[in-house]
């Protein structure tokens, strides 16, 4: 007798699209390929997006990690996948990773960690000895 046992890929590629700023909003966009619930057919059933100021402390505890909610559902294997991230702090390292869950409850192996530094929102000293 033979188990089977679902396989769930890893995300390939979690990338920074870009960083937004509205008024003092600040906000990332990523996006990735949409990974299946059976290698690479099908359609997972939920993402985990978390972010962390630590980039060994995301890849080492993901779960450590601060999760990001409202993500969408995902679509089918191969599609491609984005979503904003909003409220991050200005002048902040933030580092973020992605996992994906099948409907058998079988988590994929964490995405590739990406980096991204948020804009300072410091206004220049004023300048007080023009001449």
């Amino acid at each position: 007798m033979f188990k089977v046992i679902a396989v769930i890929t890893a995300l390939l590629c979690l990338i920074v699209v870009a960083c937004k700023l509205e008024g003092q909003t600040i906000s990332v966009n990523l996006t990735w390929t949409a990974t299946g619930d059976d290698g690479m057919v099908g359609t997972a059933t939920a993402y985990d997006l978390r972010y962390d100021l630590d980039s060994t402390a995301l890849a080492n505890d993901f779960s450590g990690g601060t999760p990001v909610m409202g993500l969408p559902d995902p679509k089918p294997s191969g599609s491609a996948e984005s979503f904003t991230v909003v409220g991050l702090l200005p002048n902040t390292t933030y580092f973020f990773a992605i996992k994906a869950v099948d409907e058998a409850g079988n988590w994929s192996e964490i995405s590739n960690i990406v980096r991204k530094i948020t804009p300072d929102l410091t206004s220049p000293a004023a300048i007080t000895d023009l001449q």
